[in-house]
């Protein structure tokens, strides 16, 4: 069991790929950079969960499986697929399926909590750490 009372700290974070770089990320405005733990599974695996980190910016998110977060620190906007806004902050829970396309504001750096599940990953994840 992972017990993120404990885990939700921001130690072992590090430094993930440009979001330039991901296929599943479209960079709207600004240069928004992020850092992550995965304390299960890992990118494209079937299971992932962890915390993230992002500075300000503006980019759309065609999720690469479904995921439930919890924000811990932080402001952000987002616009869903059928235009409605959302904003959230610390202790927010959200919920976006696989393929939905979200964009995301990110207005003060955030800080979550994820959990990913892609039914379409050939991949198991490992064990919890």
């Amino acid at each position: 069991m992972l017990d993120y009372t404990d885990l939700k700290k921001k130690e072992g974070m590090e430094p993930w790929p440009a979001m330039k770089e991901l296929p599943f990320i479209d960079v709207l405005e600004g240069d928004p950079q992020h850092k992550g733990r995965f304390d299960v599974g890992g990118f494209g695996l079937r299971t992932m969960a962890g915390v993230w980190e992002c500075t300000p910016g503006k980019f759309q998110n065609t999720y690469p499986g479904d995921e439930i977060c919890t924000i811990l620190e932080g402001k952000l906007k987002t616009i869903d697929e059928n235009g409605k806004l959302h904003e959230y902050g610390p202790g927010d829970i959200f919920y976006a399926r696989k393929g939905e396309v979200v964009t995301w504001e990110i207005l003060e750096t955030i800080y979550k909590v994820f959990y990913i599940h892609d039914p379409d990953a050939e991949q198991l994840s490992e064990e919890a750490a």
